[in-house]
């Protein structure tokens, strides 16, 4: 026959386990490990983020710089389309069909206007982290007054 145990060995038994700190650490560690993991893939996401934003912005300036070089309008679409190709080689994840390019004549100007679709970058799809719009558009102007 099993008796119950009496209020003594109960009493006595928490007192144990309150003492004793040895797991303490690892439950410590259990409930702080989604928070640490949340904020490295928000540091991770939001600098491959920023990244592709400063890339497409550099690849908008190199395009209306090398519009410049162009006597008519459809030469110099051509040689914008050349300078994004290049500038975003750099970038493997994006394919082409995700990069979009407009260069629109006005007067003596020439505006460069790129836009990225980045929801298939692997880390900014992952969802983990509240991002910005995933859709970057970036901008370059260039004067034409000299031709």
């Amino acid at each position: 026959m099993v008796r119950a145990p009496t209020f003594h060995i109960i009493v006595s038994s928490l007192r144990r386990l309150r003492r004793d700190r040895r797991a303490a650490a690892l439950i410590e560690f259990a409930l702080l490990l989604p928070v640490l993991l949340s904020l490295v893939m928000g540091v991770i996401c939001y600098g491959q983020y920023i990244w592709l934003a400063h890339s497409v912005q550099s690849a908008a300036n190199d395009a209306a710089r090398a519009i410049v070089a162009g006597m008519t309008a459809s030469e110099r679409l051509t040689l914008a389309q050349a300078a994004v190709a290049t500038d975003m080689a750099s970038v493997p994840e994006l394919k082409a069909n995700q990069i979009a390019l407009a260069v629109e004549e006005g007067g003596a100007r020439a505006t460069v206007k790129l836009r990225v679709d980045a929801r298939a970058l692997t880390l900014l799809s992952t969802g983990m982290v509240p991002l910005p719009e995933p859709i970057i558009e970036r901008r370059a102007v260039v004067a034409l007054s000299a031709l």
